[in-house]
């Protein structure tokens, strides 16, 4: 299991959502994220970049109990309310803009925080 993020967005609303999927590539962006060493607040630009997977699934919470492919539920990312690292890879929880509640599950990606 890779190590945690330094940097927490949990609860964060983002300001810009990109997704590629021919490219394996997802980035959502914040004004602003948690600093965990510090403890501190960063008020600025930052975003999570989840990149180079081997395969990715979306589970829509309330829907279905079962996960399908990313690019079959994907919606546009509203707000971002857990990410963790998992025995299998990394999972986030995010709401989308048409308010549906997704667990995306990532099989081992690389995953950066850009300040």
């Amino acid at each position: 299991m890779p190590p945690d993020l330094a940097y927490s967005f949990d609860d964060e609303v983002a300001s810009k959502f990109c997704y590629d999927l021919d490219g394996k590539r997802l980035e959502i962006h914040f004004n602003g994220c948690w600093e965990i060493a510090t403890r501190r607040y960063h008020d600025g630009p930052c975003h999570l970049l989840i990149h180079q997977w081997t395969d990715a699934r979306c589970q829509e919470e309330v829907v279905s109990p079962r996960f399908a492919r990313l690019e079959e539920r994907m919606g546009i990312v509203s707000l971002l309310l857990h990410f963790a690292w998992t025995a299998e890879g990394a999972e986030a929880l995010v709401n989308t803009i048409d308010n549906r509640y997704l667990l995306l599950r990532f099989a081992n990606p690389s995953v950066e925080v850009v300040l």
